[in-house]
């Protein structure tokens, strides 16, 4: 009956468009979950925008075991490092009213910040050029610890306070000399979260509601600065504690920094996000906005840089949390997302208005996988 259920919604929203066969593509995606027990089972929710509409959009398995709830468009899932782009977002709208410049070193606006020795700006952590390590691996040994003394751990394990956080954040040193090479590091957003909300006087999480998704209507999205926060319709994040029997536990972060990973949203909701990018309704409504989320570290559009096919990314294509490369010869920019038992991928195609959205809610689950199966698809079907 589930499957049935996403045919049918499959046909309503697929029926129109003339790319490819609505059967295939209905076929494809039900291969990708032909090995899970969906009716027993966290999986993904999936969205496939062309033209600016949703040709198909759809949930597979559970947003909740014990109560047997089943995923929809409306699943609230926490979308990882794609949130970056809402953070780099708020950066830019701040830098258009003029309330701060890129090139400003960070201790401008984050006073109590630890002395580095080189001059660190907001541009260095948007580009994650700024020298600092990321908290999640081991470039900071022995920092992250537990009540008892022992290695953090980033489940619902241990805990810390976003004071707490925050102010271990504040103290960390750089690793390297900025601007050595590029190191990704969801450090640098999270005090990017710091410096918005020192120059704004509130919280990211108010800040973004009222610059972004308020006037994009998406009124399921937001960031989560309170991980207690009850969440209508959220879907329960899964690991596995046993493979061989696919024995599933809830596994949620117990901590509520934001800026590097905080963003809850739906299917739903996220093709306004993704329409923005060809007509911009935030802050001055100017084309300008777009321009920016895609410049380089150097300032320079990302797209101009010269490579095709299946390119490698790096420093030179990493814009305001958008990679820049090619698939199949079409210009893509895209996203990857994950934390704790989330997955989450986002890629799009602005030649021909095609973009790939998936959300999951089982760690096991690779969503670029499940992103990448559905895009070659589409593009191979346009051959």
């Amino acid at each position: 009956m589930y499957l049935n259920t996403a045919k049918l919604i499959f046909l309503i929203f697929f029926s129109s468009s003339v790319a490819f066969s609505d059967d295939k593509l209905s076929n494809v995606i039900e291969d990708i979950f032909s090995d899970r027990k969906l009716d027993s089972e966290p999986a993904c929710a999936i969205g496939v925008i062309e033209n600016n509409k949703y040709i198909f959009q759809s949930g597979y398995g559970l947003s909740n075991l014990e109560h047997d709830i089943e995923i929809t468009s409306d699943s609230v899932f926490r979308i990882g490092s794609i949130s970056k782009q809402f953070t780099a977002m708020a950066i830019a709208l701040l830098e258009e009213k003029g309330l701060l410049s890129l090139d400003d070193p960070i201790s401008k606006y984050i006073p109590d910040l630890t002395k580095y020795d080189h001059n660190v700006t907001i541009r260095h952590l948007i580009h994650h050029y700024s020298g600092l390590g990321d908290y999640e691996y081991s470039d900071y040994p022995g920092r992250f610890v537990n009540a008892v003394g022992e290695e953090f751990r980033w489940g619902n394990q241990d805990y810390m306070s976003n004071q707490e956080i925050y102010s271990l954040f504040k103290s960390l040193p750089l690793i390297m000399k900025p601007e050595t090479k590029f190191w990704y590091s969801n450090l640098g957003y999270g005090l990017l979260t710091l410096v918005i909300e020192n120059v704004t006087g509130v919280s990211l999480r108010e800040f973004a509601e009222k610059e972004i998704f308020g006037p994009l209507e998406m009124n399921d999205s937001f960031f989560n600065d309170n991980v207690n926060l009850i969440v209508k319709n959220r879907a329960d994040a899964y690991s596995l504690i046993d493979g061989n029997k696919k024995e599933y536990v809830i596994n949620m972060t117990n901590l509520s920094n934001i800026g590097d990973g905080g963003v809850y949203t739906t299917i739903n909701d996220f093709i306004k996000w993704d329409n923005n990018f060809y007509e911009n309704i935030l802050g001055k409504r100017s084309n300008d906005l777009l321009i920016q989320m895609k410049a380089n570290f150097s300032g320079k559009n990302a797209e101009n840089i010269k490579k095709y096919n299946e390119v490698y990314r790096d420093e030179d294509t990493y814009a305001f949390a958008q990679n820049f490369d090619y698939k199949k010869g079409y210009r893509r920019w895209s996203h990857s997302g994950s934390w704790v038992g989330y997955t989450a991928h986002y890629s799009r195609y602005e030649d021909i208005n095609f973009s790939a959205v998936v959300f999951c809610n089982n760690e096991e689950i690779d969503a670029q996988e499940v992103s990448d199966i559905i895009v070659d698809f589409y593009l191979d079907s346009m051959k």
